[in-house]
């Protein structure tokens, strides 16, 4: 087959050029495609001018123009059907966002299927949707590493939300994930692109700060909502760079610029404020009073116990000085109540023992002595040592309520005609599953999934104020029998 020179292919581009065919795609098909066209002429025995011409006229300058018309309105009609579908879809997923919420706060049926519909349609369509309409209308394409850096990063973010709210599995991952890709490469790209952008050394300033605030202080929002430590310590630091240092830079900056303050930046200026300013307060204050509270209920769960152990041991001692009919009737029953009792007292107590030496780091007996005063425990907020304890088929949580089903057979088989103790028990020792409308929780999940360590050891605190008080109402009932 005839091949074309360098000179009659750059012919045949200016040509398709001065026939304004723009989009630079469609020329170099359509370069292409004349060119074999041309090829295949020749081949018959036509010179490139009779060939080229031949392919001209079927061709035609007019039918490339037309090709290049119907490709824009196709490109700009995909364009305004996305548009529209961003802007619908933002509105639904909203509306049923807002209503699934609502329906979960009045504790309503149909309240997770709305929020997974409402996250599907705001993750997978809306978000997907107004990314390309501002890739496509600021020009995004020189920064696609922002815009897929963003997609990638919300969109795990979103999911992990979901995932959260819903207790499916996988939620933490999801989320941080998300918060990596928008913290580490979203905003440092961020700021790389308008640090060019900026004019002068005291914009580029501004910008700088504006963006590691941020970064600070959504850092503190990771730390919170995982219980690590730093969380407030971060959050403060964040908070003073937004508000201290950034936001009166940035507000006499615009004001410089625009001499005058829009009802938009009014807007922005007291939203910002007041997210930072309810932020701070839920880490300084939310935070230190939701320990101190399962603190102090942790030691006068703790303080129960210890009494009503102490009065069970005196019925005991009581029942040892009762009559021999008595002695003969429940003996057996006291026994096996004691002894049951006192196994899964034992139970809660090392389990216990084992949280505190994982949350800190101890040996058993460090952690024995930190369980007599759960103030001195260090790291109350960590959920690392509940979940690796508690959580899972082989986990402790498991063990602890099969164990407490057990106790619960063993005294009502023990004392079948004690009707107020088999609605005690059911009551003080319920381990049955729930349903929370987005699925079944078992007793474990409910008590134990993401649960810190202070708050695990106030449940099992009492837990075990509930076994006592089941062996109180039991023994102290025979012992006014004799």
């Amino acid at each position: 087959m005839y091949t074309l020179s360098k000179c009659q292919v750059q012919q045949i581009a200016d040509d398709v050029e001065n026939a304004r065919i723009t989009f630079s795609h469609l020329a170099d098909d359509l370069i292409d495609h004349i060119c074999c066209e041309v090829e295949n002429e020749m081949y018959e025995g036509k010179s490139f001018d009779e060939a080229y011409e031949i392919v001209k006229q079927q061709t035609g300058i007019k039918t490339l123009q037309k090709i290049q018309e119907n490709t824009q309105y196709l490109i700009d009609k995909n364009y305004r059907i996305m548009k529209m579908t961003m802007k619908i879809t933002g509105n639904v997923s909203l509306a049923l966002l807002a209503l699934a919420t609502l329906m979960k706060i009045l504790h309503l049926p149909g309240a997770s299927i709305l929020l997974l519909l409402g996250f599907v349609i705001l993750g997978l369509v809306f978000f997907p949707s107004a990314l390309y309409t501002n890739y496509r209308d600021l020009e995004g394409r020189k920064s696609l590493a922002l815009h897929l850096s963003i997609f990638i990063g919300g969109l795990l973010f979103m999911f992990g939300v979901l995932f959260k709210v819903l207790h499916w599995p996988g939620a933490g991952m999801l989320l941080i994930i998300g918060w990596v890709f928008i913290l580490f490469i979203f905003l440092p790209l961020l700021l790389v692109k308008k640090y060019r952008q900026s004019e002068t050394a005291k914009d580029k300033w501004i910008v700088t700060l504006g963006v590691v605030g941020l970064i600070v202080f959504e850092l503190s929002t990771m730390f919170k909502l995982f219980h690590w430590p730093g969380a407030a310590v971060l959050m403060i630091l964040g908070s003073i760079i937004l508000v201290s240092v950034f936001l009166p830079l940035f507000t006499y900056s615009k004001f410089k610029q625009l001499k005058q303050i829009t009802g938009e930046y009014i807007f922005l200026i007291i939203g910002t404020m007041f997210f930072i300013l309810f932020s701070v307060l839920l880490a300084l204050n939310a935070s230190k009073d939701t320990l101190g509270t399962l603190v102090s209920d942790a030691k006068s769960s703790a303080a129960i116990v210890n009494y009503l152990e102490a009065k069970n041991q005196k019925f005991y001692g009581d029942f040892a000085n009762a009559s021999d009919s008595v002695k003969v009737k429940y003996g057996k029953q006291v026994d096996l109540m004691k002894k049951e009792t006192q196994s899964l007292v034992y139970l809660i107590d090392s389990i216990k023992v084992e949280i505190i030496a994982l949350a800190e780091g101890v040996e058993k007996s460090a952690s024995k002595q930190l369980l007599g005063d759960v103030t001195l425990i260090g790291n109350k907020s960590s959920i690392d040592a509940v979940s690796k304890i508690m959580t899972g088929e082989k986990g402790a949580g498991v063990l602890l309520k099969n164990q407490i089903n057990q106790y619960k057979i063993a005294l009502v088989n023990a004392f079948p005609d004690n009707t107020n103790l088999a609605n005690s028990i059911s009551i003080l020792l319920n381990t049955n599953a729930i349903d929370d409308g987005s699925g079944i929780l078992n007793w474990e999940q409910i008590n134990f999934d993401n649960q810190i360590t202070i708050g695990a050891l106030a449940f099992l605190s009492d837990l075990e104020k509930s076994v006592r008080l089941v062996e109180s109402q039991v023994i102290g009932t025979i012992c006014l029998k004799k």
